[in-house]
């Protein structure tokens, strides 16, 4: 692209005089001083090496070429303006989508359920699943806004803000017939038997809840997990959302966990410095996932 010579303010002061018909009126019109428009319209037709008006005249009148030239300063001011809308928008346009991950565990019908409220407001919600691990990256490096996990037991962290959502209810699912018959069934058992895991990257906090076996595979696509787990396999930890006991032939086991210790606190995470309208968003995904579960 050649060099540009002149400036906005000499083509807007140009289309000003040849609206008003004098440089008055254009100043006027402008909010400038009349000496400075005139200023404008001269260096302009310095840059561009020719006459626009004929000052011999009163009202100023139009050369040939300024004729043609003001047709063209019209459109590009309407291009102008157009481009400082779109460029005042643009922070808003940005907002407008927002990232969010979350893992093999987050309820779905949560993750739907916001999808669908966000939608409603013209907020495109990318959703990308993936291990808290890798989400933490992308939530400090600015390429995610919100992840929704486990809750890691950090009280205080100094990488991420935390808000509790609500709680995520897990249960033990086998084939039918895969264990004895002795109910509810010995944790001995359970960690006699091979573990199926959907996570690859299990942190230690997790690992303390959800691992009970030191045999264990790990499964981390839900079709292959189901399968596996429905052939005999080995046993899984899950939540009760996946309704794995409508999978086939795998049944909900009793065992000696009781319901207490099965219940699991879930927190949205975000980088600190957010703004209020991440906030507000925060207070949403809070009320939703309540609302879901």
């Amino acid at each position: 692209m050649g060099k540009i010579r002149f400036s906005l303010a000499q083509i807007e002061a140009f289309a000003s005089v040849c609206e008003s018909g004098n440089l008055t009126r254009a100043a006027k019109r402008l909010g400038k001083d009349r000496t400075t428009v005139g200023e404008l319209v001269e260096y302009l037709e310095l840059d561009l090496g020719y006459a626009l008006f004929d000052r011999h005249t009163r009202p100023l009148r139009l050369t040939d070429a300024g004729q043609r030239l003001y047709r063209q300063a019209r459109l590009f001011l309407q291009e102008a303006e157009t481009f400082c809308q779109l460029a005042e928008h643009i922070p808003q346009q940005v907002r407008q989508r927002v990232v969010l991950c979350y893992d093999a565990f987050t309820p779905r019908q949560f993750l739907s359920a916001l999808s669908a409220a966000l939608y409603q407001q013209g907020i495109a919600l990318d959703l990308r699943m993936m291990e808290r691990a890798e989400a933490e990256d992308l939530l400090a490096d600015g390429a995610a806004h919100l992840g929704v996990y486990q809750a890691l037991n950090r009280s205080i962290s100094d990488r991420f803000k935390w808000r509790a959502l609500g709680a995520l209810e897990m249960a033990v699912y086998a084939r039918e017939g895969f264990f004895p018959d002795a109910c509810p069934i010995p944790l001995i058992a359970l960690a006699a038997h091979t573990q199926l895991i959907p996570f690859s990257d299990l942190p230690d906090a997790m690992a303390k809840r959800l691992q009970i076996s030191d045999r264990i595979r790990v499964i981390n696509e839900l079709p292959l997990l189901q399968a596996a787990l429905s052939a005999g396999q080995g046993w899984a930890f899950l939540p009760t959302h996946f309704q794995a006991q409508q999978w086939p032939a795998v049944s909900r086991l009793d065992t000696e966990l009781g319901q207490s210790g099965l219940t699991h606190p879930m927190v949205a995470l975000w980088k600190p410095g957010a703004d209020d309208e991440l906030l507000r968003l925060i207070e949403q995904v809070q009320r939703i996932y309540r609302e879901e579960s």
